[in-house]
């Protein structure tokens, strides 16, 4: 509040400096042509002479000095004001690398440095939007075009039982991962749109893991997975449906990246008014550079795609903590496994 005020006198002083500086220069020019005008004899200066035709030529004269003056010296105060006016013009044309660089008085620096963090941010999420269609057209148009080639094979009546039941698989399998995909890309907008929560309650945070680890059962099965879990019975308040995503695509996470016959650690406490969930898997692990990226939309760890999943499920279960006010932490080495820790304030 008070730099604020403070800025507002410094305008106000400016302005009025400005302006003194004007109508100063103004007389001092006006009276200087005058003069030179009366000893010229293009104005009557005699004390006999009517007063109001000469009142009406001096000041016609000072008008037209002062506008002279206002345009051009106007033209340095507001050099500025138009750099920014055609650099908004610049980014509303869609170029977000415009940048200026205003340095006086402090206002305008401030302003310029403002001016640039906009810009930068507006780069970074035309490049993000860019990124987010082409990973989300490519990551459609593969399972649809296997589903397309797999169909058209079908049709093929010298087909054994066997090769049908194959691509029938294949088709449904396809079919489950657009399905997916489609649910992920859903959720993330829904929650990307989300400022504050709504419709909170009280939840049962080790019930609704207990439920999300029935809900894999079939997965984790398949795998042999074993779990050692400790949970401390929490009450959190918090969006029900959405804190359920979180410990499903956790542990959807921690089962695909586990061997067979692997294990997985799920842990819950209470830590300083904070409810914390640490889920640790024996998979494969991440580097450092792997560790950074996680949380992108579309990244998948695995580059050669031989695990299902979109690069979706992370930057959703990201964002629902943050509107939980929490925070998430992986800590992972290669061929060592991951672990996941998920803090949430009571």
């Amino acid at each position: 509040m008070k730099t604020t005020s403070r800025s507002n006198i410094r305008i106000i002083l400016f302005s009025t400096g400005l302006i003194f500086i004007l109508l100063f220069l103004t007389m001092l020019i006006s009276n200087w042509i005058i003069i030179i005008a009366v000893n010229a004899g293009i104005l009557s200066g005699r004390p006999d002479t009517p007063l109001i035709p000469f009142l009406i030529q001096t000041g016609f004269i000072s008008i037209c000095i002062g506008v002279i003056l206002t345009l051009t010296l106007g033209r340095f105060p507001l050099r500025p004001v138009n750099q920014l006016i055609h650099a908004i013009h610049a980014v509303a044309g869609g170029d977000f690398h415009t940048k200026i660089h205003l340095k006086h008085p402090k206002e305008f620096q401030e302003l310029s440095d403002s001016f640039n963090q906009m810009t930068d941010e507006l780069a970074g999420i035309e490049m993000l939007r860019s990124d987010f269609i082409d990973s989300f057209s490519h990551e459609f148009k593969t399972p649809i075009v296997s589903i397309m080639g797999f169909a058209k094979l079908l049709k093929n009546r010298e087909l054994s039982e066997k090769e049908k039941e194959e691509y029938l698989d294949i088709i449904i399998s396809e079919s489950r991962r657009l399905s997916d995909l489609s649910s992920n890309v859903l959720n993330l907008s829904k929650v990307e749109s989300m400022n504050v929560l709504t419709n909170t309650t009280r939840c049962n945070a080790a019930e609704q893991i207990r439920e999300s680890i029935l809900q894999l059962e079939r997965k984790w099965e398949e795998k042999e997975i074993r779990f050692d879990i400790a949970l401390e019975e929490e009450i959190i308040t918090g969006r029900a449906d959405l804190l359920k995503q979180i410990w499903v695509n956790l542990i959807d996470n921690a089962v695909k990246f586990s061997s067979s016959s692997g294990k997985i650690s799920i842990r819950t406490m209470h830590d300083r008014r904070c409810f914390i969930f640490q889920i640790s898997d024996s998979g494969v692990g991440m580097d450092e550079q792997t560790q950074k990226k996680i949380f992108d939309r579309f990244y998948q760890g695995d580059p050669s795609h031989a695990t299902e999943g979109n690069g979706l499920g992370l930057s959703l279960v990201r964002r629902i903590v943050q509107l939980h006010n929490g925070t998430i932490e992986t800590d992972s080495f290669p061929q060592r496994g991951s672990t996941f820790t998920v803090s949430i304030p009571q």
